[in-house]
């Protein structure tokens, strides 16, 4: 009693308005937090589609490389001649199969420092390029390996050989696959709210908001995530994957 008597009364008020304030910003925040816990369940609904790729275009690199550029680039497109005779054999049409582009790198050699290169030339690299570019990609599929095995038994530098498989309905499918997605998550939030009967009286009610996810276009079978979006083109057959979040009201 008698520190309280030596307290200063405007310090006792000042306390007083501090205690009082707290205890009031407590009370609210938790009651916000009760309310927002209470009102509103947050999900994430999936939905997927297999597909398989309608376009390949297939690259087909032929390389050379010597200190004689002329020789060079006859023997590339005698190496060229070979290759594509074997692709025919393949059964691709030829208005499928496209003309050839020729380049020549310069390579020189490299300074002994290891930054950079000098003057002096080592080689010339001559390349010459062709793409089959089809519908029919089980066919490029198959063939790949196929040309591998060829042009090593034939002792031919093939450096480019990597099919690239699209679907060209990609951007149709992301509609009906955001519809499912929500409705996923309607089910989701539904099941979430049913395993809590005997302790919560909570139902689903309309939807608050929703956020789309990012489309995910992986090999089948590949459930990996990237924050930007796979886009696969290695595989023929893929798996598009949509995702939503959806806060919907609780009653």
């Amino acid at each position: 009693m008698k520190l309280l008597k030596e307290i200063s009364p405007n310090l006792l008020f000042i306390g007083a308005i501090v205690l009082i304030s707290t205890s009031l910003w407590t009370f609210t925040f938790s009651k916000k937090e009760l309310k927002t816990y209470k009102n509103a369940v947050s999900v994430v609904g999936v939905s997927t589609k297999d597909v398989v790729s309608d376009k390949a275009v297939w690259r087909i690199g032929i390389v050379r490389k010597s200190l004689d550029r002329a020789q060079n680039v006859k023997d590339v497109n005698l190496d060229e001649k070979v290759v594509r005779n074997f692709v025919d054999s393949l059964g691709f049409n030829k208005d499928e199969v496209s003309s050839s582009q020729l380049t020549v790198n310069t390579i020189y050699k490299p300074k002994e420092n290891g930054y950079g290169d000098t003057t002096e030339i080592v080689a010339y690299e001559t390349k010459s390029t062709f793409f089959i570019t089809t519908k029919d990609v089980y066919k490029v599929s198959e063939s790949v390996n196929k040309l591998r095995l060829f042009s090593e038994e034939k002792n031919i530098d093939v450096v480019d050989n990597t099919p690239e498989y699209t679907y060209s309905a990609f951007e149709s499918e992301k509609i009906p696959l955001l519809k499912k997605a929500i409705e996923d998550a309607q089910s989701r939030a539904d099941a979430l709210v049913n395993a809590t009967h005997g302790v919560s009286k909570t139902t689903i009610g309309k939807i608050l908001s929703a956020e789309q996810g990012v489309f995910q276009v992986n090999s089948k079978n590949d459930n990996s995530v990237s924050d930007y979006g796979n886009f696969d083109l290695s595989s023929v057959e893929k798996t598009i994957r949509a995702t939503v979040r959806v806060d919907f009201n609780a009653e």
